[in-house]
């Protein structure tokens, strides 16, 4: 079975075809609404700024019918070659899911306006299933483009190149599993904090890992990593110096502790995935494969990983899942006394 496209791909297929992916009527869906605001762009661009008020319509699904949409679509420019009808959380508009609201759409898509750019924006996909699904994808004039969420590999591939095209730096692999797994896979929030980086490196800098910590110093980030090793170490002593540290600098800390929960949850699901797939008897590749990170970082694992025995690995996650809850709680406790009961928690002083 052939891999699913990363939204990356998909976006630099619409990108090298230009305004002629976007022709007609086009369904974007997805998660990943990085991507999605690009191709908003795109085809936002066909349209002057001086002629925009006239020529371009952004709407919201919940608040307009088909029969509106497909009106407004089929009006011609007003002093432009093209105008945009825009639909945002598309799967809300009212009629798309009626048999009439459906036939309006399909007989638009067999004829659409040329000078039109009708584009549907919305996490959900059309269901493949109804007829406005199989009608459109026969037609010419209809485009489905995909944004699922990008994988760590992705993740890792795509901000490899954002940092070589768009900052002028470069990263090597530890480095970039590291950024990831500290900030997520989600493109939006890796591209604010990559360009927080960038800003403090010196322009063609390789970031290796000492490089990336070094930098994360300046943007006060290096103790959310240098806490994530000590308390993976079982280092608890050294694990609540830094919280306090933490502290000291921000009395809130809620957003730096929500991404150490985050990180942390993330290292101890891997862990039991190698643990189990130790105790299945499973090779080692196989297991990497099971991880889906890449060779380096999983030695790195496979070694933190012997500290730890697959028997305390549920309490753990329930540890961080209480803490999860705790700091989004409405009536959350102080950040720094979660971080201190989840290190309590996982590792029980004796």
């Amino acid at each position: 079975m052939a891999a699913k496209q990363s939204a990356f791909d998909v976006w630099s297929q619409i990108e090298q075809k230009g305004l002629q992916a976007l022709h007609g009527v086009t369904f974007c869906s997805g998660v990943e609404s990085y991507f999605m605001k690009k191709v908003e762009a795109l085809a936002l661009s066909a349209v002057d700024e001086a002629a925009r008020d006239f020529n371009v319509d952004k709407l919201y699904g919940s608040d307009v019918t088909i029969d509106q949409i497909l009106g407004l679509a089929k009006q011609f420019p007003m002093m432009s070659e093209k105008r945009v009808v825009l639909v945002r959380e598309a799967m809300s508009v009212k009629g798309i899911t009626s048999s009439d609201g459906q036939s309006s759409l399909i007989a638009y898509a067999k004829e659409p306006l040329a000078s039109t750019i009708l584009l549907f924006i919305d996490q959900k996909g059309v269901d493949k299933r109804t007829q406005l699904a199989k009608e459109c994808a026969k037609s010419p004039n209809a485009q489905f483009y995909t944004f699922e969420a990008l994988t760590p590999p992705q993740a890792g591939s795509w901000l490899q190149n954002l940092a070589k095209h768009e900052f002028n730096v470069s990263i090597d692999s530890a480095a970039t599993h590291e950024f990831i797994d500290w900030v997520g896979t989600n493109c939006s929030l890796l591209e604010s904090e990559l360009q927080k980086i960038a800003t403090h490196a010196n322009e063609g800098q390789t970031i290796d890992r000492d490089v990336l910590r070094t930098l994360l110093s300046k943007t006060r980030e290096l103790t959310s990593f240098e806490l994530k090793d000590a308390i993976i170490a079982r280092n608890v002593s050294t694990s609540f110096e830094l919280i306090h540290r933490m502290k000291q600098t921000d009395e809130t800390l809620i957003g730096e502790s929500l991404r150490m929960i985050g990180m942390l949850s993330n290292t101890f699901m891997l862990f039991w995935i190698i643990l189990r797939g130790r105790q299945k008897g499973l090779q080692s590749n196989e297991i990497q494969s099971q991880c889906n990170v890449n060779p380096y970082y999983y030695k790195v694992l496979d070694r933190q990983v012997n500290a730890y025995h697959l028997g305390e690995i549920p309490a753990i996650m329930e540890a961080l899942l209480d803490a999860d809850r705790a700091l989004k709680g409405f009536d959350a406790g102080r950040p720094h006394d979660v971080l201190q009961d989840v290190v309590k928690r996982i590792h029980p002083i004796q």
